[in-house]
This record gives C-alpha cells, structure tokens and sequence, in this order.
C-alpha cells in the first residue's frame, strides 16, 4: 500500500518551512480574546508550532503526479575527488526528502565502522560526524548503497562513491563490469587488496577495502583504488551491511585477479553470475524401513549420485557387531535428499541396527559428509514405509519433447529382483514397433530414454515391465508373474525449431567449453563448442533468449561461480550482449561469445 505522506505548505518563505503572516496582515480578522484561556491558548499554540517544525523536514510535498524519479546528491563537502581533506564531518545534500535510516544503514567508509560515526539531518542534509581523525595521505571512498530512498520510496538506483583525499593525490584505479543475477536488484561488488595473506580471506569475516553496488541492470563502476593487484567477490547481500553472509547471499568470484597501475589503470568488463553458494556440509539425521526390506536413508543435502557406492555404507547389528553386506544404493530421485540402500540379506526384525555413511560422500556442491553427523540408528520393529517401485520424471502423455529433454525411470527394488531378466525396458513407435537403441541403462536403478533421433510430431510409449512380486499381477508368455507400466510423449514438431550458431574465444586448453541458450520463459539448452571453439544449437524453440559460453568445471553442467572460502576463482563466461531472437525453421548465426 502507498504511504501517503501530509504537507502543509507555507504561506510564505522556503517550502517546507512554516510561514507566518504578521499582525497587521491579520488586523482586518476578528478577535476574540478570554483572559482565562489566553495563557494556555498561547502555550498550545507555541507547542504546535514547535512540533510541526520539528516534522517539516521529514515530509515530502503531495499533490501533483507521482514522482518516481531517484533521488540525486547535489552537495558534497568534501566535494568528488577534493584533496587535502581534514575535516571529521562530511555533508552530504540531497534533492529529496530522504529516509534517513534507509540511507544511515547504506552507509559504507572503510577502514571506519557505522559504530564510529553519528549522523545529524536538516532537512535534505546529512551530516556525517567521524569519531576519529582520518589518516594523512590516503585516499577515501564513501559509498552510500543503492538501497538508500527517499520518502517516495524511490531507490538511488546506482551506489554513489565520494572519492577524496587527506593528502595531495587521488588514487585513480576504476574497474567496471556487470552483475547478471537472477533478477534485477543491486549486487555488492568488493575489492581486496592482493598481500601475502590473501589466501586467509574469508569475505564473511573481512571487511573489504574498496565496495560499490551495482544499479539494477546489473553495470557497476568500482573507482579510487591505488595500485596494486586485487580479489573481487560480488553477492547480494542480503543484510545490508557490505559483508558477504553465507548460506544467506547469492555469491560469486572473479574469474581472475586484477592488477591497477598507474599504466593500465582501469579494468573493465570484469563481470559476475552469482549463485547460491552451498557451503554446508550434509548430515545423515534419519532412517526408515521400508516393507520390501529396502532401508531409506535421510539426509539433509542431495547427495552427488556420481559418488553413492554400496561400498559407502555400514549396516551393523548393535547387539552382535555383526556387519551386514550392502548389495546397493541409490538416490531416490523422487526425493534426492533421500538415498536407499539394500543388503544381500533380508534384515531380521525385533532388533537394532547402527548405520554409516562414509566420510567421502559429497553433495551436489562438493561439500564432504560431516563427520560428526554420519550414523544413525534403525530399530527394525516394522516397516513404516512403502517405496513406489518406480519413479518417472515425467508425466504421461506429454507434449513438445525436444532432442534436448531428459526423460528417465529408475526402479526401486531389492536387489535380486532388479538385476533379474524379467526386468524390461523398451520403447514403441505410434505403430507399436518396438525401436532399438534408445534404452540406455546408466546406473543400477536407471534407465533414461534417448529423445535424439526420433521423429518429428509422433508419439512414443515407453514400456517398462517389473516382477509381480513388487506390485505387478499381469503374466508374460512363460508364465512370469510381471507388472507393464507405461508412459506416452509425443515429440515436438520439427517446424517449430529453428537453429543458433556461431563461435566462442578464446579457447581454453583441455576444458570443455558449454554454450547455453534460455529463453525468456526459462527454458534452457545447451551444447558443447567444438575443439574450434564453433557450435551450434539445433532445434531449439522459437522465441528470445539470452546466449552464454562458460569453462565447464569438473563434470558439472550448471556454472561455477567460485567459491569464498578457500577461494577459487569462478569459471570465464561471456555472455552475448544482444537478446537473440529464434525464429521456426530459420538459422541465426554469427554469434560470437567471447570469454573473460
């Protein structure tokens, strides 16, 4: 809801000062005059006045259109890139009545803290008193955050850095770039100057010595710095305080230190895609059984399922110390904080069992298993679950499927039913035809479906054939008891795709470079540049995207953005700086993506 803000303008003088006509204005008005209530009269009307000044410069003029312009600062003492500056008070003037805890908590000036400063308003000013002398001979930046609005609830928009110095030089390295977040807000981009301790940085504890924001298209200017060589981070932070706060704020690193001098001394296009950095490492906190034996593991990340092995599991009786063979484990994909795991054995009941994961399971963000939270126990009085004996990640009866959509099952069953042949896979042309070669088994509990090199517009159906006594009660041509479950998709019309192509530089020795297209709806495609550097994009949808090219980072598909702590430096991108426009049946090519 809008927040309507009252002002009574003056009659005479400034706006937002309050005017009083004199006496002789006044004299053709009556009177009226009460010698018993003259005194208080008087008094309440001094109190008033007094109350009403006291709020004039906290309001904002109404009436008129609504303005939603961002607010400016005209004023500055020290004045941009003043020198000799000994002053402990800073003023800063703005054009509009601002919020002054939303500009106060905006406020950051390293090396000194918010605790080191007070804050005095008048009206559209600000004065910043400092409660220690600055140091001689250094140059200062104070930046007050794009967050900071004015009483209409307009942003600055853009950080503002008042850039001066104590002595009779200006450090005068800039680096520039672009922030490109999930969505459009300010990012907090900080510099650390490069020493021999850089690699005990730990940006959630550091306070940086150089910050700006970016303005909500993502571009930021990073200006002040003396030379030197520096490490970037950049997050959103979500605390407003210029500090990053893991497993709070989306992150990411540099691609590279930078390096100011009084040769080079701006660095641009130095550039972020920051994401969600998960530094938590998993925790096993709970077990179930389920009624066919299988034991269903809890933990509190989604397991790497390139790491889950058997071998990483540890089912002890707890009154023998008897160890129970795993046979195998899986992630439940319906729930990929879940992991189920079998043992060669049906496990007696009425007892209890100890279970370990191994200390070198990792989730999907490369986080080790904590070893302090890696057993639990099961006491196998009864089942208390049932596990579907199947789990497809699509629906049946889809529509639109691309050469680009992974579709899969995975089987969950014991063991000794999972690897018998009465399990099938298979899948079938609208004529019934079974087609060959597009079942491919990729792990011991899935099969995923190959969607390249079907037809165009033709609808399949997946067949998927499992022993009776894990729910089926059909029968196949022996005799088997089996149970046939199936899912219909039909595939997209090759008319509605249409092709990107182009080029990426430069190539990096010995990585996989990934060139990625999403479209305005979120839909994302993918492929890999070619020892070239060429690629191209076939048969995507039509519609306008955004076209990127990234250094795959060990076997993972999605971007690294880097880490804090220790710090890696995020992959080279480059993202194309025009939307691309895919049109059906039609090649947009000459698409060049360089990386930085």
């Amino acid at each position: 809801m809008a927040k309507i803000e009252i002002y009574r303008p003056a009659t005479s003088g400034d706006p937002g000062t309050l005017g009083f006509s004199s006496s002789s204005q006044r004299s053709d008005r009556p009177t009226f005059h009460n010698p018993h209530f003259s005194r208080p009269i008087a008094a309440l009307s001094l109190f008033l006045v007094i109350a009403l000044a006291g709020c004039a410069g906290q309001f904002a003029p109404s009436g008129g259109p609504v303005d939603k312009s961002p607010p400016k600062i005209i004023f500055s003492s020290p004045s941009q890139k003043e020198l000799n500056f000994t002053s402990k008070k800073i003023i800063l003037r703005f054009d509009k009545y601002m919020s002054q805890r939303s500009v106060e908590s905006a406020i950051y000036f390293p090396p000194l803290t918010l605790s080191e400063m007070s804050f005095d308003w008048s009206g559209k000013e600000l004065t910043i008193n400092l409660m220690k002398r600055l140091d001689t001979n250094r140059t200062y930046i104070l930046t007050i955050g794009a967050t900071a609005i004015d009483l209409r609830n307009n942003y600055l928009g853009r950080a503002y850095n008042l850039v001066f110095s104590t002595g009779n030089k200006i450090d005068t390295g800039i680096v520039n770039g672009r922030i490109y977040g999930p969505k459009p807000q300010p990012y907090t981009v900080a510099a650390f100057p490069v020493t021999a301790y850089i690699d005990t940085l730990r940006p959630s504890m550091n306070l940086a010595k150089y910050v700006t924001q970016s303005d909500d298209s993502g571009s930021y200017v990073l200006q002040g710095l003396a030379d030197g060589k520096y490490r970037l981070i950049c997050f959103d932070d979500q605390m407003r305080n210029f500090t990053y706060a893991p497993q709070t704020d989306l992150y990411a690193s540099a691609t590279h230190d930078i390096d100011i001098s009084r040769e080079a001394p701006e660095v641009n296009d130095v550039d972020f895609i920051p994401a969600e950095e998960d530094t938590s490492r998993p925790q096993l906190y709970g077990v179930d059984l389920a009624k066919d034996g299988l034991i269903v593991l809890k933990f509190s990340e989604s397991i790497d399922t390139s790491v889950i092995r058997p071998s990483d599991f540890v089912v002890r009786d707890s009154a023998t110390g008897e160890r129970i063979p795993v046979g195998f484990a899986a992630r439940l994909e319906a729930n990929p904080y879940d992991v189920v795991i079998g043992t060669t054995a049906p496990l007696p009941l009425k007892r209890k069992y100890f279970i370990k994961a191994a200390e070198d399971l990792t989730d999907i963000y490369y986080n080790r298993m904590s070893p302090e939270n890696n057993t639990t126990v099961l006491t196998a009085d009864s089942a208390t679950m049932s596990l579907a004996p199947y789990y497809f990640n699509f629906q049946d009866s889809t529509r639109g499927i691309t050469s680009y959509d992974t579709l899969f099952c995975q089987f969950i069953l014991p063991l000794t039913r999972l690897d018998s042949g009465r399990m099938q896979v298979s899948l079938h042309d609208s004529t019934g035809l079974e087609l060959h070669g597009f079942i491919k088994r990729i792990s011991q509990t899935i099969f995923r479906i190959v969607t390249s090199g079907l037809n165009s517009s033709e609808w399949y159906t997946a067949k998927l054939k499992y022993p009776a006594d894990a729910g089926g009660t059909g029968s196949d041509e022996q005799g088997n008891r089996d149970s046939v479950v199936t899912r219909h998709f039909r595939t997209i019309d090759s008319g509605d795709l249409g092709d990107i192509e182009g080029k990426v530089t430069p190539l990096v020795s010995g990585k996989n470079i990934v060139v990625s297209a999403t479209r305005t709806d979120g839909k994302r495609f993918t492929c890999f540049a070619d020892k070239n550097g060429k690629y191209k994009l076939d048969g995507i949808l039509a519609g306008t995207y955004t076209v990127m090219a990234y250094v795959q980072h060990d076997s993972v598909s999605t971007y690294f953005s880097g880490e804090s702590y220790p710090y890696q430096f995020a992959e080279p991108f480059g993202v194309y700086q025009e939307p691309i426009k895919v049109r059906a049946r039609w090649t947009t090519d000459g698409v060049l993506i360089r990386l930085y």
